[in-house]
Formats: C-alpha cells, sequence, structure tokens
C-alpha cells in the first residue's frame, strides 16, 4: 500500500515536495511534523497520510497510513494515490524516473499512530 518513486536524490525530492507545499506552488497537500503528506482540504483531508521513507540509491516509499482505528476506503485509498501521482507528474517530473503505486489490499484498520 505505498507509492514507489525511482529518483538519484530520494531526500531532495522530499525536501521539493515540502517547499512546494509551504511555498503554495502545490496547492492540496499539507505536511505534519512528522513529515506524513496528507490532503489539505475536504472531503480527503486528514482521512490518510503518506510517510516518506528513503531507500539510498534507489528512491523514496509513499507508504499510506490510516488514521488509527479506521480503514481508508477503497475510493479514499484511490483519490489520495490518484491525486499526489499527479502532484509527483506535474510539480517534480524531472526528479523521478518512475512511480509505481500497489492495488489496495484486503481493507484493514490502521496500525499505525495517527490522529484525525
Amino acid at each position: 500500500m505505498a507509492i514507489f518513486v525511482t529518483t538519484t536524490d530520494p531526500q531532495g525530492l522530499i525536501d521539493g515536495i515540502k517547499g512546494a507545499v509551504d511555498s503554495k506552488k502545490v496547492a492540496g497537500w499539507r505536511y505534519d511534523a512528522e513529515g506524513d503528506v496528507t490532503a489539505a482540504a475536504a472531503p480527503l483531508e486528514n482521512q490518510a497520510w503518506f510517510r516518506p521513507t528513503t531507500v539510498p540509491g534507489a528512491g523514496v516509499v509513499f507508504t499510506i497510513i490510516a488514521v488509527k482505528g479506521k480503514a481508508i476506503t477503497t475510493e479514499a485509498y484511490a483519490a489520495y494515490h490518484g491525486r499526489f501521482l499527479e502532484t509527483l507528474l506535474t510539480h517534480f517530473a524531472p526528479k523521478f524516473t518512475t512511480a509505481s503505486v500497489t492495488a489496495m489490499a484486503e481493507s484493514r484498520v490502521g496500525d499505525v499512530v495517527k490522529d484525525g
């Protein structure tokens, strides 16, 4: 349940996303103190988060995280992944070579603590 992005500069991509969010160049997203990215507007706001993890020499894995005690709906899963990929392709295409998405696994309750 993730987006895998191939890049030679994983931390640079993450920093670029945060900088674009801060400068309002990229709308529709915000990130929290942990660096997790979530939708910034209703109806998707705080329904899930992407947690970026760098993979040195390979890229970034953006793992989707559910709200504690809730399952991510199929619609929210699709919207988060689709919109985040759109953001990557629109604003950061020169910074990566490929991006791929996993299909939604069976619905499960979030196992990472996030207060919605």
